[in-house]
């Protein structure tokens, strides 16, 4: 065997050295992007989920909710605990909705989540809040409630 012909051969191992450790970094970099759009999804759920614990446990707070729901005069603590709420419910359903742009959220999981919130998000005492919130990121997610408000509607038809 000449020195050229072992020339070729060491080529031909690397080149398939790279090719093996390309298609390696190809399957980590898929199973990263799949920790990351967990997590992500998840810290920004644990935001809804934790005021909507605190609603449960709070009876203070469920019936402040409540009386703003029938649109009764709140006292001054109890417009606190609503604004509370709201805010850092609404602030979650936009991480969320920024997760899912980015492509961070899998689609069916933001359509999920959206679908299930909006007997809450739909609201008009809702959409009043978060059409009181300036940015892009609050009209963005009253526009993807508004288009789907039809599968809850704030009140009954008469």
């Amino acid at each position: 065997m000449n020195w050229d012909a072992i020339g070729a051969v060491g080529e031909l191992l690397g080149a398939l050295g790279v090719i093996v450790s390309l298609v390696y970094l190809a399957v980590q970099i898929r199973q990263n992007t799949k920790a990351v759009r967990s997590a992500s999804y998840h810290q920004a759920a644990e935001q809804t989920w934790s005021t909507a614990l605190a609603v449960a446990q709070g009876e203070s707070l469920a019936e402040a909710l409540a009386k703003a729901e029938a649109r009764q005069e709140l006292s001054p603590a109890e417009q606190l605990r609503v604004n509370s709420v709201d805010l850092a419910a609404v602030f979650g359903f936009e991480n969320m909705l920024r997760l899912h742009e980015q492509g961070l959220l899998d689609p069916d999981v933001w359509d999920n989540v959206l679908k299930n919130t909006l007997p809450y998000l739909g609201t008009s005492r809702v959409r009043e809040f978060i059409s009181q919130r300036p940015g892009p990121l609050s009209a963005r997610l009253l526009k993807a409630i508004e288009q789907n408000e039809n599968l809850f509607p704030d009140e009954p038809a008469v």
